[in-house]
This record gives C-alpha cells, sequence and structure tokens, in this order.
C-alpha cells in the first residue's frame, strides 16, 4: 500500500510536533522511521493507524483519508512500544480479539510464533514480562496480515537473542507475504541491514527520506588533504566537518552517485545512527 502525506502537522497547545511535513512511503516495503525522542515519530505513527486526527494536513492510503475510516483501520496494525494489551486479559483472549479485528489474521503462524517465544494461552498480560509482552506484540504484529503494519520500539524487556529472532521473523513474512512493515527503533544499526527505505525526523521535520542502498552510496565520510577534499565536495552538501593534526574530515551528501575520488582520500559508508546523530547537531545549530 502507497501512503501519503501532504502538509502534516500535529499540535498539543503550544508545542508542534509535527511541522507541516510531505512525503510518501511505497510498499511493499520494510521502512526505517528514525528520529530522536520528541521527532514526531509515534505522533505520525498514531495518526497513521487513524487513531490520532491531525491538526491540518493529510494522510491518505491508497487515496483514501486514515482518519476516521473504519475499514482502513482494519489493513493497519499499530504495536506500540507499551499499551498494547489490557491487563486483565489473557493471551487466548488476546489472539482471539486478534481474529475478529484483522480480516487477514492468520492462526497458523501466531500458533507457531507462541511455541517459539515460548508463550501460554493462558497467561494473563498483568502476570507476564516486559519482553514476554513485547513477544506477544511481535506475534500479533506478523499475524495480522496487515497491509500496513507498524512496530514502534517493539521489543522493550527483549534479550539480543529476541530481538533477533523478531528480525529474523519480519524477514521471512515480508519474503512470504511482502506488505508495508514500518519500524521505529533505537537500536538504528542492528536493525539497519533489514531497511529498504529510510526517513529520518527531528523536531517534526523530515531530515532525509532516501532508499537505503542510497545512503549507503550518496552519504560518504570522506579524510584527507584540505585540497584535496573540497574538490571532491564540490557542490555537495556538507553535513559534518572536523580535523585531527592535518587530516580533515567531511561527512558529505551527494545529490546523484558521486564521482571518483583522488586515491589519496579515504571513504568510507557512513552507519545510519552516525548519520542521524550529525543531522540532528546540524539542525539544532541551523536553528540556534
Amino acid at each position: 500500500m502507497n501512503i501519503k502525506v501532504s502538509q502534516l502537522t500535529k499540535q498539543y497547545r503550544n508545542r508542534k510536533v509535527l511541522d507541516e511535513v510531505s512525503f510518501n512511503l511505497q510498499g511493499p516495503a520494510i521502512i526505517g522511521f528514525l528520529g530522536h525522542n520528541g521527532a514526531g515519530k509515534t505522533s505520525f505513527l498514531n495518526m497513521l493507524a487513524g487513531l490520532v486526527a491531525p491538526s491540518s494536513g493529510t494522510i491518505e492510503v491508497e487515496g483514501e483519508p486514515v482518519f476516521n475510516n473504519g475499514e482502513l483501520m482494519k489493513q493497519v496494525c499499530f504495536i506500540a512500544e507499551t499499551g498494547n494489551f489490557p491487563l486483565h486479559v489473557s493471551i487466548g483472549q488476546v489472539l482471539t480479539l486478534n481474529k475478529l479485528f484483522f480480516p487477514n489474521w492468520n492462526e497458523e503462524l501466531a500458533e507457531e510464533l507462541l511455541e517459539q517465544f515460548s508463550l501460554r494461552k493462558k497467561d494473563k498480560i498483568k502476570n507476564m514480562s516486559k519482553g514476554m509482552v513485547s513477544a506477544l506484540g511481535i506475534i500479533t504484529g506478523l499475524a495480522s496480515g496487515a497491509p500496513i503494519t507498524i512496530f514502534d520500539e517493539p521489543y522493550i524487556g527483549m534479550d539480543a537473542s529476541g530481538r533477533q529472532l523478531f528480525y529474523e521473523l519480519l524477514v521471512e513474512q515480508h519474503a512470504l507475504e511482502p506488505r508495508t512493515f514500518i519500524l521505529s527503533t533505537h537500536l538504528i544499526d542492528e536493525a539497519s541491514n533489514l531497511f529498504e527505505d529510510v526517513l529520518i525526523m527531528h523536531e517534526g521535520k523530515v531530515l532525509v527520506h532516501q532508499p537505503y542502498e542510497d545512503i549507503q552510496t550518496n552519504i560518504v565520510k570522506a579524510k584527507g588533504r584540505q585540497e584535496e577534499l573540497e574538490a571532491y565536495i564540490g557542490s555537495s552538501k556538507v553535513i559534518h566537518r572536523s580535523k585531527f593534526m592535518n587530516e580533515h574530515t567531511a561527512v558529505i551528501m551527494h545529490e546523484n552517485v558521486p564521482a571518483a575520488a583522488p586515491a589519496s582520500l579515504k571513504l568510507e559508508s557512513i552507519k545510519l545512527q552516525e548519520l542521524m546523530v550529525l543531522l540532528s547537531k546540524n539542525k539544532r545549530r541551523e536553528i540556534g
């Protein structure tokens, strides 16, 4: 499903958490939706799920507005960081409700995933650890079959092996039944190899929206002598500069595939976590 966002703004009293953002998300794809706390990510994801109304602007899925659209809400599964399930119900009751709500619910997959995550249907949510509740959220998202499936920090309380299982299951299910998965996470470098598309937000604005492969190709860290570095930069955008002794370093964002660099320049790809930090610093510097 394709998602079109046009001049979207969300304001709570005197605080604007989304500021006239516009972008398109085209699926099926696994999309990394990234940003620091307060960037506006969760507000947007709640609006995409039809749970919160925008202050102005629109979100459309396949040309239909998402807010107050009951049929479309069944096509979106939003697994939030917390609060996905009532505390007094059991896992079995959660799965029954999911089956009633999601038209593409995969009961067989849900049963398989319960075994993989060692969960029992009789267990009550209130008696489960944070990791177990997160596992139930992952099961719900994957088994929902929803054409748009959102995971917002889905693995609170899960250890590295549990997170790795989630990554493997996500890739497997996307291969079997391609859909639009949106993953918001602070463990960026751990999850980055999953992403086909990346969107980075900061204080209600979109800083970068590119395919992950383009980021790996067009955003580079170059090190070397200043004269050669400046010639290589040309008219491209410089995200960050630094100097250590006689070596100059620049993180450069090329609009197109960059030209070949002099052999004396050392070029490195940049990790998404570092890129997000540098972009956020630049934005704060511009505002200040």
